[in-house]
């Protein structure tokens, strides 16, 4: 499996958040995000990698986990899933970086970003299954896009004849909800 590009999380994020939220990918989940990901999903995360955290850094240097993405390769596609973020985290923020945050986009335009520049060498197209409407209008600010099959959604990063296009979009219609 590729590891995707290496880079500094920074970049992908605006000069008003880079003092306080990072993000990076980890190996394993189960020790930073099994409890919140439980917690929304009532399990626990996938065992398996693409695990995409974001941190709040308090004003002491303090950690905390704000957000989660999990992104599954599927052959010649990614599929996103799996994202939350920490309400408990997000009550720690001050007024001012919780504006901020908003007001650049919120917690999971960010990972999908990173994942959108991380990952774009190791597949074709980025799909996801979002059914709800705040995370839907945040997906298509990331860069998704619709498809003509309910909540299936898909990010072209790079140029694909039609005929690929079509063939990626059936494969992962036919999974349904993932």
């Amino acid at each position: 499996m590729q590891t995707g590009e290496l880079f500094d999380s920074a970049e992908i994020l605006p000069g008003s958040l880079r003092d306080f939220i990072a993000i990076t990918e980890v190996d394993h989940a189960d020790l930073l995000v099994a409890n919140l990901f439980k917690r929304k999903f009532g399990h626990p995360p996938p065992a398996y990698p693409r695990h995409l955290v974001a941190f709040y850094r308090d004003p002491m240097g303090g950690l905390h986990l704000a957000g989660y993405s999990h992104m599954m390769p599927f052959g010649d596609v990614y599929l996103s899933g799996g994202s939350c973020t920490n309400g408990e985290t997000a009550r720690l923020m001050s007024p001012g970086e919780r504006d901020a945050l908003r007001s650049a986009g919120g917690l999971w335009f960010h990972l999908l970003k990173y994942a959108f520049r991380k990952y774009a060498d190791c597949c074709d197209a980025f799909f996801g299954h979002c059914g709800d409407p705040r995370a839907l209008e945040v997906a298509l600010a990331a860069g998704f896009v619709q498809t003509e099959h309910e909540h299936v959604i898909v990010h072209w990063h790079k140029p694909l004849h039609p005929n690929i296009r079509r063939a990626l979009l059936a494969k992962v219609h036919a999974l349904g909800a993932f």
